[in-house]
């Protein structure tokens, strides 16, 4: 009889390997695992994938492939390290959220040499670090939400890619690629409303601390670029929040938001972008594990209230066409029979609830 330990470390290797290959026979020897394998599909691209998997999964493993099987032996301890390349675009993305949103506020320079100048003087009086601390942190926490949800599960998946961007955010946020597919439809929603509930969580404590900061202006007394907002177009969410902590915004007046309530404000837009239920996006995961037969039909829907919605706000032209080309409809899981979980079906209505609360219709109007 096999130990407890033993036997979940056999359920997350055959988790790995049980797509790809059929385990005809395993064995233990010391502190190493020895499988035999036998290949359900084309023996090349099942071996790559095998080796990216097991790579990203921390263990430490040799492959003998012949031509009908493969011998793995794979150390029981696996060791979790970050790659180099997703260490360098995470502080290229530090980097960036710092510089590059200063610098768009400078742009009303004479010239860009002088934009720079102001754009490091106005960083050497700590203009910039509460927006980078709030940013990096509602990316992070999202995207450590689905990897460790991912890890939960035994799916395989990347470290986190974050992503530096010129935009005036200084990014385009980070993506998890999956190296394993999702075995049912529990699995697809825990880990696709991981990621969401965590950034929202993070995002919403610094949106109510930097709104608590914040202040309202006369636009006639506006004389200097700043964070400017109004309640015009924005979410349920700021429309309850700015009012209770600011106070109201009476005509010819603007709401002056400090760093740490336009991050927040920020984290809420992308959690809400990230929600929409079309194809790969969290929302599509969500909601095909709620109702895999309409996902397609309401992520059409979707579609066509993100064209009229960019007359108003042309981003949301942007993200119809990103849905354009990676397609609406989500693929099945392995088993869309099995059915879900109470926790996945409490997080699934979290999420659709934050996407309710978190909607802007028009955060950047035309």
């Amino acid at each position: 009889m096999e130990s407890p330990a033993l036997e979940k470390q056999l359920k997350l290797v055959s988790q790995l390997v049980g797509d790809l290959f059929v385990v005809d026979a395993y064995y233990v020897q010391n502190s190493r695992l020895l499988l035999t394998l036998r290949y359900r599909f084309q023996r090349e691209a099942s071996l790559k994938l095998l080796k990216d998997r097991l790579n990203l999964a921390g263990y430490e493993f040799t492959l003998k492939p012949d031509e009908e099987t493969v011998l793995l032996n794979l150390s029981r301890k696996r060791r979790l390290k970050i790659p180099r390349l997703n260490i360098v675009l995470f502080f290229a993305t530090l980097l960036s959220v710092y510089f590059v949103p200063v610098f768009f506020m400078n742009l009303d320079a004479p010239t860009m040499t002088q934009a720079f100048w102001d754009t490091l003087a106005d960083l050497g009086q700590g203009r910039g670090v509460e927006f980078t601390l709030a940013m990096i942190s509602i990316l992070l926490v999202h995207e450590m939400g689905h990897f460790i949800a991912s890890r939960r599960r035994g799916i395989i998946t990347s470290w986190p890619y974050f992503l530096p961007a010129p935009n005036i955010i200084g990014t385009f946020g980070a993506v998890i690629k999956s190296k394993s597919p999702f075995r049912n439809r529990r699995d697809l929603i825990e880990v696709g409303a991981a990621g969401p509930i965590a950034g929202w969580i993070v995002a919403l404590l610094w949106l109510i601390y930097g709104l608590s900061e914040s202040i309202v202006v006369p636009i006639a007394q506006i004389a200097e670029p700043g964070l400017y907002m109004t309640l015009q177009g924005e979410s349920l969410l700021i429309r309850w929040l700015a009012p209770l902590f600011i106070g109201d915004l009476l005509p010819g007046f603007s709401y002056l938001f400090t760093e740490a309530a336009f991050a927040g404000w920020v984290g809420l837009l992308v959690t809400a972008i990230n929600m929409l239920p079309i194809g790969q996006l969290d929302g599509g995961h969500v909601l095909y594990g709620l109702v895999p037969r309409r996902q397609a039909l309401l992520g059409w829907a979707a579609m066509g209230v993100l064209l009229v919605l960019g007359f108003q706000s042309r981003l949301w032209w942007v993200f119809a066409a990103m849905g354009f080309i990676f397609k609406v409809p989500h693929p099945p899981t392995l088993n869309d029979r099995r059915k879900l979980s109470r926790t996945a079906l409490i997080m699934a209505i979290v999420s659709l609830i934050i996407l309710a609360l978190s909607f802007a219709p028009a955060p950047f109007p035309v």
